[in-house]
């Protein structure tokens, strides 16, 4: 547990001593302090969530359309665990037009052929190959059957690709 971890839970803690020690001197009603009890503890869990996204905790929202690749890590499905598996991006988005902002740790869903990409993404960063990702809207293949555990899914792919040489001007 890091040092910042600590010295949040022990102010929360004190918080809640402070709460508490209020509430026994108060007169509100029973009911009302009960309910202010729950609502303390239930912070706690809020909060506990929000802070696991600024300690670099991977993140569950939508990749960027563009994204430089810096690593990633492959968690293989598992039969006797029953684990889905997945893979953790870290990418800095490069959509924004601007300045690269700070990388950021996105959580994907397992799959065969990303896993495969990655694999030949890591090959060539350790050659010193830049490499970059876009996402593509997958097209809807009428040959394949429904999967029905996906209505309304998004399905997109996600292209891991080097980037191009610089064109030199002629001499």
């Amino acid at each position: 547990m890091s040092e910042s971890v600590l010295l949040l839970l022990l102010a929360y803690v004190a918080l809640a001593a402070l709460v508490a020690a209020a509430l026994i001197a108060s007169r509100f009603h029973i009911l009302i302090k009960a309910v202010i009890i729950v609502l303390t503890t239930a912070l706690y869990f809020i909060t506990y969530q929000g802070w696991q996204t600024l300690q670099g905790w991977p993140a569950r929202v939508e990749m960027p359309q563009r994204f430089l690749l810096h690593a990633s890590v492959v968690d293989e499905p598992d039969k006797h665990s029953g684990s889905p598996g997945s893979i953790t991006l870290w990418a800095t988005d490069l959509g924004s037009g601007g300045p690269a902002e700070k990388p950021r740790a996105y959580l994907l869903e397992y799959s065969k052929e990303l896993h495969a990409a990655l694999d030949d993404a890591l090959r060539n960063m350790r050659n010193g190959i830049v490499q970059l990702g876009r996402k593509r809207a997958l097209a809807e293949r009428l040959e394949q059957p429904l999967d029905f555990t996906r209505i309304g899914e998004k399905r997109e792919k996600i292209e891991i690709y080097s980037l191009p040489d610089p064109a030199l001007p002629e001499k």
